[in-house]
């Protein structure tokens, strides 16, 4: 049976209303929330209304084994629809496929499936199936994401005296160019909005984030309009030129030990990052589309699932279909425009485990991107950015003084173009690497407390007794006071004991209902205090 969570069950009713009246319709969940489960039993309650088939589509192979196996959890048989796949068998209610191989398929037989009536197009703001839309004109379509944000950008020319769009000339004045964000309202006809990030963090199905932000210089970063987010080459110059981003730094203040991801802002970066943790021998591993490593991606991630203090560095690369609950710490080492891309970074932290005792996940943010987007856990108005109401058309603003001259040939063009347009010469970008800050991210938002009914459940989830709880709380509060800055200073002058045996009491009895070793509050206490004493080197 597939149990479903109140919210779920809300989503799916309101997609079937939706298909009363429109054809198509998005479906948004924050990541963590089982957006895949939604679908899956969405998928099940179709077929059982339904004598059509369901056609499910995914932008990476991993992805349909994946979908496939869910299904034949639930006793559903699919078939898999795969570049060796010529001819379909059509035994079974759901196909599943890359949406390259449909798309080839039906191009060239669009009888190839039999009468679809229902698709699913999962991760559907990467804006990659509408091409194969045409080939299934009365059938229902379901988008799935946790972000229904596209980086595609519409440019239109529009006049400043009347405000006529799409004409080069208006009012006899050469019109304005502009840009804006490409809604997928264009695509989807109406949206269904799950729960939100903050919603499933107050019911227990994500952990909150504790954000710690270090300010640098961003004016130098400039959109791309071709692709909505920074370019590459305002990335090199601000994330480059600058003193780095200190992240073993950070990382050693905060997160010394916890399963670790960082996102660096280039392979280069990612290189440079890697060698830097490794000279101190910390457990590192890297992978990016540049740098080669020793390990295949597929042992990479059974690595880093397996390894308690493991450091993964990659550019962009584990944001999506990366499913490891225990991650403690995120490391954002670059800056990003995409709220998208920062949700799914960010996002790797906020799974709910058993493997470990996680009451919160720490986000070490080097680019600002807190600033950009407001943190994580922050409610967002889905639907205003489903129609693109949520960003004024921007003027494209390049200055013709502006321009670079082609190493190659000589000839000048405009700076915002990459790619030479007299001999397609690409221009390569060489980051300049300079030395390492010594700045410590600053803390954004308060830390949540030691919970002993919370600490409790974990331990009985685990068959574990009160021993093992009460050194979950020791460490619980020694992270307190760590993570919040606390000098020696401050530690020495401030009634540090009365303020831990007020925690430890807080969560005494709770804990004291597991069966174990019976402890006194001063026990407890007077151990946080001895390692606190040795942390400060008192």
């Amino acid at each position: 049976m597939l149990k479903l969570y109140e919210h779920q069950e809300k989503s799916i009713n309101e997609i079937f209303k939706v298909f009363e009246t429109e054809q198509r319709c998005l479906y948004q969940l924050a990541t963590g929330g089982g957006k895949t489960v939604v679908f899956t039993a969405l998928c099940k309650e179709f077929l059982s209304k339904n004598d059509k088939k369901i056609l499910i589509l995914c932008h990476r192979n991993e992805l349909v084994e994946q979908t496939i196996n869910t299904f034949v959890k639930l006793g559903i048989t699919c078939e898999a629809i795969t570049s060796k796949v010529k001819e379909a068998k059509h035994l079974s209610d759901i196909y599943v496929g890359m949406v390259e191989t449909v798309y080839n398929r039906c191009k060239t037989n669009d009888k190839f499936f039999n009468e679809i009536g229902l698709i699913v197009c999962d991760e559907c703001h990467l804006d990659v199936f509408e091409k194969c839309f045409k080939y299934f004109p009365k059938s229902k379509i379901l988008g799935c994401t946790a972000t229904p944000i596209s980086m595609k950008r519409i440019t239109f020319t529009k006049c400043q005296t009347c405000g006529s769009i799409d004409k080069s000339v208006c009012c006899g004045n050469q019109t304005y160019e502009y840009s804006k964000p490409f809604a997928l309202a264009s695509i989807y006809h109406n949206i269904v909005c799950g729960a939100d990030i903050c919603d499933l963090i107050e019911d227990g199905k994500l952990v909150k984030e504790v954000n710690y932000v270090t300010p640098y210089d961003k004016s130098k970063l400039v959109i791309d309009n071709k692709t909505g987010e920074f370019s590459n080459e305002s990335i090199f110059e601000s994330f480059s030129e600058k003193d780095l981003f200190n992240v073993i730094g950070n990382y050693e203040k905060y997160a010394l030990g916890k399963k670790t991801i960082i996102f660096n802002a280039n392979t280069q970066l990612n290189l440079v990052t890697y060698y830097k943790f490794l000279e101190k021998g910390y457990n590192i591993k890297l992978y990016d589309s540049v740098n080669t490593s020793d390990i295949s991606r597929v042992e990479l991630v059974e690595w880093f699932k397996n390894t308690p203090d493991a450091i993964l560095c990659n550019v962009s690369i584990f944001t999506t279909g990366f499913d490891v609950t225990d991650v403690e710490c995120v490391i954002l080492n670059r800056p990003t425009a995409s709220l998208s891309l920062f949700l799914q970074m960010v996002g790797r932290g906020g799974r709910i485990t058993n493997k470990i005792y996680k009451p919160y996940f720490i986000l070490i943010d080097g680019g600002m991107n807190i600033e950009r987007h407001f943190s994580w856990s922050s409610k967002r108005d889905w639907e205003k950015i489903f129609y693109g109401e949520n960003e004024k058309p921007k003027a494209k603003k390049e200055r013709p003084e502006d321009v670079r001259i082609c190493k190659e040939c000589g000839f000048m063009y405009p700076k915002s173009e990459n790619i030479c347009p007299n001999c397609e010469t690409e221009v390569v970008f060489l980051p300049k690497i300079k030395k390492e800050s010594d700045v410590i991210n600053v803390i954004q938002n308060e830390i949540p407390l030691p919970n002993g009914k919370a600490i409790r459940i974990y331990a009985e989830s685990l068959n574990e007794n009160r021993d093992f709880a009460w050194r979950i709380l020791i460490n619980q509060i020694f992270d307190l006071f760590i993570l919040h800055e606390i000098s020696k200073e401050r530690f020495l002058k401030a009634n540090s004991k009365e303020r831990i045996q007020n925690l430890v009491s807080k969560c005494y009895y709770e804990i004291a209902k597991l069966d174990g070793t019976n402890r006194t509050n001063d026990y407890l206490t007077n151990k946080v205090l001895s390692k606190l004493e040795k942390y400060y080197g008192i």
